[in-house]
């Protein structure tokens, strides 16, 4: 969990200086992917967008996880709409949604994205959490009257190690809706660099006009795949 984390510091990096009168050269010493169209280090294209593709997962999973929580906590009366709605993939209901808003802006798609993914997460974070509040601790502290602040206080860390096994599947889940919407062209637009945006416009040339960028673009979601077959960390 630690090291996805990490990946947030990305988002408030400046993005690359544009100097397209340079662009479209290939491999060179100082460039080893050579440059991108519009004149940026294809590498450091590459590894910036790739860093901001997963702090946006990183994001949009603590913001799943958190709004899981809250609905497994208070989301009783709604419970029966909560499971209609998660027999529904998140993908297939965002595909059709970004389409017809003609695309989906950073923030909307995180949102969006953490939501339905937080229906997935509320069953087993109230399974967990119904267990914890039927135990003798949880109750004494309600007979003692222990007030919300209080209590949040003393079982963060309780509830942080709750929510640690499920962060890698929302972090996957976050990664891969982000990608593929902009992959499909229906994610955050051009301003918005990340893993998504290239391969969205590296993916046509492949078979045309392959560039190093491309492949290794295409290399780097492979090798993200890959992480996806691997066991979860432990709580």
């Amino acid at each position: 969990m630690r090291w996805r984390l990490a990946f947030l510091v990305a988002l408030a990096l400046p993005d690359l200086p544009l100097d397209p009168f340079r662009g479209g050269t290939g491999p060179a010493l100082l460039h080893p992917l050579g440059r991108d169209d519009l004149g940026r280090d294809a590498l450091l294209r590459l590894l910036l967008a790739g860093a901001r593709s997963l702090g946006t997962a990183s994001l949009c999973a603590l913001l799943a996880l958190t709004l899981g929580l809250l609905l497994a906590l208070a989301g009783r009366p709604l419970r029966g709409a909560l499971s209609a709605l998660r027999n529904l993939p998140p993908l297939l209901f965002l595909i059709p949604l970004a389409a017809a808003l003609g695309g989906l802006g950073e923030g909307p798609l995180v949102l969006l994205l953490a939501l339905l993914l937080a229906l997935h997460l509320e069953p087993p974070l109230r399974a967990r959490m119904e267990a914890f509040r039927r135990s003798p601790a949880w109750l004494s502290e309600t007979l003692l009257g222990a007030g919300w602040a209080s209590r949040l206080r003393r079982w963060s860390p309780w509830g942080l190690q709750q929510i640690r096994p499920l962060f890698p599947s929302a972090w996957l889940g976050a990664l891969w809706g982000e990608a593929t919407l902009t992959a499909l062209g229906l994610g955050p637009g051009p301003t918005h660099d990340s893993l998504g945006r290239i391969l969205a416009e590296e993916l046509p040339r492949l078979t045309v006009d392959p560039t190093p960028l491309g492949w290794s673009a295409l290399l780097l979601a492979l090798a993200l795949a890959w992480i996806s077959t691997l066991s979860p960390e432990p709580a």
